[in-house]
C-alpha cells in the first residue's frame, strides 16, 4: 500500500480529532493575536523596552523588567487562558480517540488513553503540582 493509499483511507475519528484541534488551534491564535496588539497599543513603553532588549540580545530574564504591574496581569491571564484551551484541546481529543479505539476494540489503548486524561485531569485540578523553578 503506498502513502497516497493510505492516506485516502483516513479514518473518521482521526478527522473529528483534527478538525476540534484545527479550531480549537486558531482560536487559542487568535487570542494571542489579540492579546499581543493590546499590549502593544495599551503600553507601548514596555513593547519598546522589549524590542529594544532583543536587538541588544538581553537575556529574557531582564526582558521581564520592561512588563510590571498591571502588564505582567494581564499576560499571566493570557497565558492562563491560553493554557486551558491548549489543556482543552488535549483532553477532547483523548476522549474522542478513546471512544474510536472502543469501537475498534483496542482495549490497550483504550486504557492508555484513559490513563492519560486522567493524568490531564488530576494535573489540571492542581493534584499534581510540578515546580520548575
Amino acid at each position: 500500500m503506498s502513502i497516497e493509499e493510505s492516506a485516502i483511507r483516513e479514518e473518521p475519528g482521526s478527522r473529528i480529532y483534527g478538525d476540534v484541534a484545527y479550531v480549537l488551534v486558531l482560536v487559542s491564535i487568535l487570542l494571542l493575536i489579540i492579546g499581543c496588539v493590546t499590549v502593544m497599543l495599551r503600553h507601548s513603553n514596555a513593547t519598546f523596552c522589549t524590542i529594544g532588549g532583543l536587538l541588544s540580545g538581553d537575556p529574557p530574564n531582564e526582558l521581564k523588567s520592561c512588563y510590571t504591574g498591571v502588564i505582567m496581569a494581564g499576560l499571566n491571564e493570557l497565558e492562563n487562558i491560553g493554557m486551558t484551551i491548549f489543556g482543552s484541546t488535549v483532553i477532547i481529543g483523548l476522549l474522542l480517540t478513546t471512544i474510536v479505539l472502543m469501537l475498534r476494540k483496542d482495549t490497550i489503548y483504550v486504557i492508555i488513553s484513559l490513563a492519560l486524561v486522567a493524568i490531564l485531569l488530576i494535573s489540571a485540578l492542581g493534584i499534581i503540582n510540578i515546580n520548575l523553578s
